[in-house]
C-alpha cells in the first residue's frame, strides 16, 4: 500500500467524504499504516519590504538610481491561519521548498542600483527580501470507524517567508 502522506492522497485510495474530511471504501487490504499529523506546503515567489526604507519613484523617463546604507529587517508575514503554526509550517517549508526560508532577514549593507527607466513611464525602486508565499495544510490520518484510512483537515493557510536573499524590486507604472 502507498504512504497516505504522499501529496497524493488518491494513490492511498482516498476519496472526498465531504469538504474537510477524506475516507477510503473499507477494503480487505484497506489499514491506515501511516496515521498521524502532518503539513503540506507548496510555495510561490514574492518578496518581502524590509522596515522604514521607502519607495523610490523617478522619472519621467530617464533612469533611477537609489543608493541606502541600511540596518534592519524583514519578518514573516501570516495572511491566513493561525500564528502557533509558524514553527510548523518553516520547518516543512524548508526541507520541501528552500533551506535559505527563515522568520526574520536581517542586514547591515549599503546597495546601489541603477535602472534606465522607459521614456514614457514612471520608475520605481523599493529594497526587500525575496520570499517564498508558503500555502499551507494541516491534516491528520486516522483509522476510519469502517476500518479504513480517512483525512481530516485540520488547519490551513498562508505565511510569506523571507529567503536569505535581498535586493532592489524595480518596477514601472503610467502615474
Amino acid at each position: 500500500m502507498a504512504l497516505c502522506r504522499t501529496a497524493a492522497l488518491s494513490a492511498c485510495g482516498l476519496v472526498l467524504a465531504s469538504a474537510s474530511t477524506l475516507a477510503v471504501a473499507p477494503t480487505a487490504s484497506a489499514a491506515c499504516v501511516d496515521y498521524g499529523t502532518y503539513y503540506s506546503v507548496s510555495a510561490t515567489s514574492s518578496y518581502i519590504p524590509f522596515k522604514g526604507i521607502p519607495t523610490f519613484k523617478d522619472g519621467r523617463g530617464g533612469e533611477i538610481e537609489v543608493s541606502r546604507s541600511y540596518s534592519g529587517s524583514a519578518s514573516y508575514q501570516v495572511t491566513a491561519g493561525a500564528e502557533s503554526e509558524v514553527g510548523a509550517v518553516l520547518a516543512k517549508a524548508k526541507v520541501s521548498v528552500s533551506a535559505s526560508l527563515t522568520k526574520t532577514n536581517t542586514t547591515s549593507t549599503t546597495h546601489t542600483y541603477r535602472h534606465t527607466i522607459t521614456s514614457t513611464k514612471y520608475g520605481h525602486a523599493q529594497y526587500v527580501a525575496w520570499s517564498k508565499k508558503v500555502t499551507w495544510k494541516k491534516y491528520q490520518i486516522y483509522t476510519a470507524s469502517g476500518g479504513g484510512c480517512a483525512v481530516r483537515n485540520l488547519a490551513s493557510g498562508t505565511i510569506n517567508f523571507p529567503t536569505s536573499s535581498e535586493g532592489w524590486r524595480y518596477w514601472e507604472t503610467t502615474s
